[in-house]
C-alpha cells in the first residue's frame, strides 16, 4: 500500500467532511474531519519583524545622533524615547499651513546638552500637544530631561489647509501625513540638576 502525504490525506478528508454536511451551510457543525485536519496542518508562516533601517542608533545616546536619522520612524517607530537637552523658545515660520498645527508646525527646539554656545550645533526641532499639559522651559539656562516619540497618532489626521503663495501645488494627502509622522513630539519633561 502507498503512503500518501500528510497534505493529500488532509485534502481528502475535508472532501469527505463537505460531502458528510451535505448542503455546506454556514451553520452546519464541522465534522471530526475538519478538526482533525485543522490541527494536523502547519502553522502558517510568521510574518517577518521590521528591521530597522541601515544607519539607526537605537537608542540614540543624543540629540546629534537622533538628528542625524534621515528616516527616524524607519528606525524608532513610536517607541519612547530619551534624552537629555537644553531646550530653546524657537520662532518657527512654516509658509505651509497643516492641521493639527502643534504637529504641522513644531515650535520648540533642544540643542545638544554642552553645545549650546557653539554655532551649528546639533539641534532638534519639536512638537508638544497643547492638550498634555507639558510645555518646554524657554532658554533659561537649564537641562532637561525629555521622553518623547514619532510617529504620534495625530499623525494621522494631518492635513494641508494653506501655503503662502508661491509654494506651488499642495503636497498629496500622504505627504503631509509622513512629515508629521517625522515629527518628534514630546511627552515628558523633568529639568536636570545642575
Amino acid at each position: 500500500m502507498k503512503h500518501l502525504p500528510l497534505r493529500a490525506i488532509a485534502m481528502v478528508m475535508i472532501v469527505l467532511a463537505g460531502a458528510a454536511c451535505g448542503t455546506g451551510s454556514p451553520s452546519a457543525t464541522p465534522t471530526p474531519a475538519v478538526a482533525i485536519q485543522s490541527a494536523t496542518l502547519p502553522s502558517p508562516t510568521p510574518v517577518p519583524t521590521q528591521t530597522p533601517a541601515a544607519g539607526c542608533v537605537n537608542p540614540p545616546p543624543d540629540i546629534a545622533a537622533l538628528s542625524d536619522q534621515t528616516d527616524p520612524v524607519a528606525c524608532y517607530g513610536n517607541a519612547p524615547l530619551t534624552l537629555d537637552a537644553y531646550p530653546i523658545g524657537a520662532a518657527v515660520d512654516c509658509p505651509v499651513s497643516v492641521e493639527p498645527a502643534w504637529l504641522g508646525c513644531p515650535s520648540g527646539l533642544l540643542e545638544l546638552v554642552g553645545e549650546t554656545r557653539k554655532n551649528g550645533a546639533p539641534s532638534l526641532l519639536v512638537a508638544v500637544d497643547p492638550a498634555s499639559g507639558i510645555s518646554l522651559p524657554g532658554r533659561i539656562s537649564m537641562n532637561v530631561r525629555i521622553t518623547g516619540h514619532y510617529d504620534d497618532p495625530a499623525a494621522q489626521t494631518c492635513r494641508e489647509i494653506g501655503r503662502v503663495p508661491g509654494m506651488g501645488t499642495p503636497e498629496p494627502a500622504a505627504g503631509t501625513i509622513e512629515g508629521c509622522r517625522r515629527t518628534f513630539v514630546v511627552t515628558h519633561v523633568v529639568p536636570l540638576q545642575p
